[in-house]
């Protein structure tokens, strides 16, 4: 595929995820019903010899959702004609968008069909909480496909994007007769930029300022104003400082 024409394709995914969300929203394609398949409420565990077997949510102790209500989402395909409003969970453990149909039954929507999902106020599209892409590969990527969540935490040309997974960890009860199983959270960071979504192996100055470009002035504005670039919140901070200031 051309370079031009992956780099206008990575355009419009990116468009959605800039500040002005509202201006996407405005004009929703509403659809009754999305391919999917029967949320089972299981997860499975993998042990000695890739045996698996599985286990329900109720046997781990914690939650796999990011977040545990329900809330209305607008979902994008990779059409523009493909736009879906539901209210859905997103389960970080097994990288699922979760939904409800008329009859109440909780499903699945199937792999492949969401690139986008922009989370927001039920009575107003306007008011955006929470963006994320789904299912990045690529040449948008600068690894191998991520098959995961990816919530976008800012907007302008230079974004931090964060992978917040859910692993299931086991120990032993009390004298070893019973194993227990809870969720714990790997979190991830990537800038992206126009063109391409790179990792942060970690989240600190001398790995932020290789992927954005940066100045002295910027440098100088880094120190005056005590941005810790190992803290979230101060990435956001600095890479707003830096889409203003280019």
């Amino acid at each position: 595929m051309p370079f031009n024409h992956c780099r206008k394709i990575f355009n419009r995914v990116l468009f959605i995820l800039c500040a002005q969300f509202p201006h996407a929203l405005q004009a929703q394609v509403l659809f009754e019903t999305l391919s999917s398949t029967k949320s089972e409420g299981t997860i499975n565990i993998y042990g000695r010899g890739n045996l698996s077997q599985k286990l329900p949510y109720e046997n781990i102790k914690g939650n796999p959702f990011w977040v545990d209500e329900w809330k209305t989402a607008t979902l994008y395909g990779f059409r523009a004609t493909e736009k879906w409003e539901q209210p859905i969970k997103l389960n970080l453990a097994t990288h699922e968008i979760y939904f409800k149909n008329k009859e109440g039954e909780e499903l699945v929507i199937n792999d492949g069909l969401v690139q986008k999902i922009v989370f927001h106020d039920a009575n107003d599209p306007a008011k955006i909480e929470a963006a994320f892409l789904y299912g990045l590969q690529p040449p948008f990527v600068s690894t191998s496909k991520i098959d995961d969540f990816l919530q976008v935490l800012n907007g302008g040309d230079y974004q931090l994007l964060k992978q917040s997974s859910r692993k299931v960890g086991q120990g032993d009860s009390l004298f070893g007769t019973l194993k227990k199983y809870f969720f714990t959270n790997e979190t991830n960071y990537f800038i992206s930029n126009k063109f391409m979504v790179q990792p942060l192996k970690k989240l600190n100055k001398d790995n932020c300022l290789q992927l954005v470009p940066t100045s002295k002035g910027i440098e100088e504005w880094i120190t005056q104003n005590k941005i810790d670039l190992r803290k979230e919140k101060d990435v956001v901070v600095f890479l707003n400082f830096v889409n203003k200031n280019q």
